[in-house]
């Protein structure tokens, strides 16, 4: 055997939502787990505007989500809550993927709409289809990341949807108490892989970084990617994913992680 200590210790760059997840699966499994959080999320400044929207959801055809963190931020809100969901024929509702879906699910709504690829792409081409493949005269509201990317919006008004899109949370860079620490501990070869489960992640991570870059990272750890996007924000930020989930959710990252470290304990035996 070599020196190699017996539990590989993972950085994880969110501490809410799939950032939870993620750390309780790597603890429960036994892992190391260093919470670094440089993402935050917060309510809208201003619900005004979302509030105003969903006063009128008999005029929408559909409302989308491409978070779980929408779903939470919405599904309290007063006019969500009086909607007869289970008995209205619209709006319908669509998700981004699995774990969004269940957060639907958690509210007990009807099953949504779920692309079997996920994706803001997948999404809009699964809701545009549903409607015979075109969205004209539809209208769609899209509860959304005050940073959220324009795919899905570009998409379905490509495809003639009349497209409302509030703001219903907002993302900040975190400002974590531990960041020297943990930089310290990288620096030194004591972190055996950072997680990464959003955009934000890589790009608030490299502004803590010196140079402003995660390019150190490739040379002294595991990169691991919650998916494409990430993966690709990542790779501008200099620091390419060496392990990306296949699912794009949190526990299939954990279960990729665990199934790297343990590749990697046999191979050192």
């Amino acid at each position: 055997m070599t020196g190699r200590r017996p539990r590989p210790c993972i950085v994880v760059t969110e501490s809410d939502g799939p950032g939870s997840v993620l750390a309780s699966a790597l603890r429960d499994a036994g892992v190391v787990v260093r919470m670094l959080p440089v993402v935050a999320h917060e309510p809208a400044p201003d619900p005004c505007a979302l509030d105003a929207e969903l006063e009128r959801l008999r005029d929408f055809a559909w409302v989308a989500f491409t978070s779980a963190r929408a779903v939470d931020a919405v599904c309290g809100r007063p006019a969500w809550t009086a909607w007869p969901w289970h008995t209205a024929v619209r709006p319908r509702l669509a998700a981004v993927g699995p774990v969004t879906a269940a957060a639907l699910g958690r509210y007990g709504l009807p099953v949504p709409l779920c692309p079997g690829l996920p994706g803001a792409h997948h999404l809009a081409s699964a809701m545009i289809a549903a409607e015979g493949g075109a969205m004209s005269g539809r209208a769609v509201l899209w509860p959304r990341a005050d940073i959220a990317r324009p795919d899905l919006a570009d998409a379905l008004r490509l495809a003639g949807a009349d497209l409302v899109a509030p703001v219903a949370y907002c993302t900040r860079p975190g400002r974590p108490e531990n960041a020297a620490e943990v930089l310290a501990e990288l620096d030194a070869g004591r972190i055996d892989g950072v997680t990464f489960l959003s955009p934000s992640a890589a790009v608030n991570l490299a502004a803590l970084m010196p140079g402003g870059t995660l390019a150190p990272l490739a040379r002294l750890t595991l990169v691991a990617s919650v998916g494409p996007t990430t993966s690709a924000a990542l790779a501008r930020a200099g620091a390419p994913a060496g392990l990306e989930a296949p699912a794009r959710t949190a526990g299939d990252l954990a279960a990729a992680l665990l199934s790297y470290f343990g590749s990697s304990e046999r191979r050192q035996t």
